[in-house]
């Protein structure tokens, strides 16, 4: 299998990769592209940080050859200049998707308010308040979620993001 479709709340139809899901006996969990993404960028630079440190220590303990740590260092100098330029990619596109986010919680949570706000003067009845909670607040909910996560995210990838790259 390689994808489905899935409804999600609010009739909102979803395609996931099977990479994507998690399935439990109750629940279908549907993680967007950019979390596996990130969480596949944070392993390879962390594995490359640490490669290039064990490259690094067998050459102090002179347990390699010049020349095959020379080689060996580019050739890890390569691929982590390659996972760091994924990076900034993929930390851009997160900060497009978190504006996105933002701007569409701003939007139903202001439609909320005032349907809230016309409530309470009056110009509101009672059935349509409940009408308009329930259909805003579950759209609201995994908005926010996705926001924090993607908050949280953004700040792990950072984290692991070099402020200067230089490899000797």
């Amino acid at each position: 299998m390689e994808g489905v479709q899935v409804e999600a709340t609010g009739g909102i139809i979803l395609t996931a990769k099977a990479r994507q899901m998690a399935l439990t006996p109750k629940t279908i969990t549907i993680s967007p592209e950019w979390k596996l993404e990130s969480e596949d960028i944070i392993s390879e630079l962390t594995l490359l940080r640490k490669r290039v440190g064990a490259l690094e220590s067998l050459k102090d303990s002179r347990e390699i050859d010049g020349e095959i740590y020379s080689e060996l260092l580019e050739s890890q100098k390569a691929g982590y200049l390659d996972k760091v330029k994924l990076a900034s990619a993929l930390v851009g596109s997160m900060r497009s998707r978190l504006a996105e986010i933002t701007g569409q919680i701003t939007s139903l949570t202001r439609y909320l308010v005032n349907a809230k706000l016309d409530h309470k003067s009056g110009e509101l009845d009672e059935d349509s308040l409940k009408l308009a909670q329930g259909s805003i607040e579950p759209s609201l909910r995994p908005l926010i979620a996705e926001r924090n996560d993607l908050t949280l995210s953004i700040k792990v990838v950072e984290q692991v993001l070099p402020s200067k790259v230089s490899i000797n």
